[in-house]
């Protein structure tokens, strides 16, 4: 459905553009995404988010090597224990399994949070940028090419990538 509203949306704008006299509409392209990752405060938003992670991974791992220990010690030593401490450590077993589980989870939803706070503002700086160029050079749309609608390069638009990420000081 996404995919056929940003159809619809690109459609109304070329046609709007053809409609329109050509030397009021400038139309543009940029890769946002090639944007994004030439900046320095993505580094620096991956370098946190990597951080973030790691401590994730490393409270995972213990975890999962006290399962391990628990596990190896059920196995060992449940044919010495009477049915009741079988099953208390079987339940022990059980609960510890789950809070893995719902660590994982946690763990999953934390890394995608992270994720978006981290790259909130890097996106909004480059928003702006974008904004400020396009104002600057008289552009009245652009369009991210990273679309799978269509690719805009072709039709004659003009590459703001350029010229943002001179306005940023980006010299990759």
């Amino acid at each position: 459905m996404k995919t056929i509203i940003k159809l619809v949306s690109v459609i109304a704008i070329v046609a709007f553009c053809n409609n329109v006299s050509a030397q009021n509409q400038k139309l543009a392209h940029i890769s946002f995404n090639e944007l994004i990752v030439s900046m320095s405060e993505y580094d620096s938003a991956m370098v946190k988010l990597q951080k973030h992670t790691q401590e994730l991974e490393l409270t995972m791992e213990e975890m999962q090597v006290e399962w391990n220990k628990k596990l190896e010690d059920f196995n060992k030593n449940q044919a010495n224990w009477t049915d009741l401490v079988k099953q208390s450590k079987n339940d022990d077993l059980l609960t510890l399994q789950q809070r893995i589980q719902t660590f994982q989870q946690n763990a999953q939803e934390s890394t995608q949070q992270e994720y978006d706070k981290l790259m909130q503002p890097v996106i909004e700086k480059a928003n702006k940028a974008i904004e400020a160029v396009a104002k600057e050079q008289g552009i009245t749309y652009v369009i991210s090419d990273n679309s799978q609608i269509l690719h805009f390069k072709a039709v004659g638009t003009i590459d703001l990538l350029p010229a943002v990420k001179k306005h940023l000081g980006i010299n990759k």
